[in-house]
């Protein structure tokens, strides 16, 4: 794959919160992989919310700005690995926005985040001319190519269960409903718990999230191909009220409703 024979600068970090506020900010483009090894992280890419909760990889190609917001309920382990895009063509950026945001923790990614964060301080040497960068470099483009991997035999070995595919299609067509997750699971055939574990697993985030995206994700189409009022939209799609629907499509777009119009 061509992506993987290019040149990149990587940067390796990780951090644990516990019961603190912790986050991070990166205002301008990169890749990230990232791997939530305890507790759930919120990222805002580009004005868009993603929740993904422990143990998962993740993936973020943005183009503005990213938000990583951790959990302040819990204690919140993470390690992540970024580099600078300037070396991708659109082709490229197309693969890596395809992906899936998140997926289980590919066998072999724990290990080879262990081994570049052990080695000695990131050096201001090109990476040419420097072996310690070379080899931080080197297991970037591993971790990424298992990233990529990762999400393919995923696609081939892991279809979704029935469960999910009853419980996601009902959300996906009558996402106005007044559902909770005891419904859902009750239609799919399922408990409460097994049915948010599976949706966790499969889709990165429990039935009530996924749930919330799809209304927010209708009621910003519906901002945009009609003349409805805010107060139509939101009751249409199930917020509780006109200003719950605002105050959602701000938190997750960084802008009110009337900037859709």
């Amino acid at each position: 794959m061509e992506i993987l024979s290019r040149d990149y600068n990587f940067h390796f970090h990780k951090a644990t919160s516990d019961n603190n506020p912790a986050g991070t900010y990166f205002g301008e483009p990169r890749v990230e992989v990232s791997l939530v090894m305890k507790g759930s992280v919120r990222f805002i890419v580009d004005g868009r919310v993603r929740v993904v909760h422990a143990p998962c990889a993740t993936l973020q190609a943005y183009h503005v700005d990213l938000h990583a917001l951790s959990n302040t309920d819990q204690k919140v382990q993470t390690m992540w690995c970024h580099f600078s895009p300037d070396a991708l063509s659109e082709d490229d950026w197309s693969v890596l926005e395809n992906l899936p945001a998140a997926q289980p923790i590919p066998p072999l990614m724990p290990s080879l985040f262990a081994g570049a964060l052990s080695l000695p301080q990131e050096s201001y040497s090109p990476p040419e001319h420097d072996v310690t960068n070379h080899m931080r470099n080197s297991l970037g483009r591993t971790i990424l190519a298992e990233y990529i991997r990762g999400t393919q035999l995923a696609g081939r070995t892991r279809p979704l269960p029935k469960a999910v595919i009853v419980a996601k299609k009902a959300l996906d067509s009558e996402y106005s409903r007044s559902w909770t997750v005891a419904k859902l699971a009750s239609l799919a055939g399922t408990n409460a718990n097994y049915l948010i574990h599976l949706f966790k697993t499969y889709l990165g985030v429990p039935p009530m999230h996924y749930l919330w995206e799809r209304r927010l994700d209708a009621g910003i189409h519906m901002l945009q191909s009609t003349s409805l009022t805010i107060d139509e939209i939101s009751h249409r799609c199930g917020f509780r009220s006109p200003a719950h629907f605002s105050r959602r499509v701000k938190d997750r777009n960084g802008a009110p409703p009337s900037r859709f119009r």
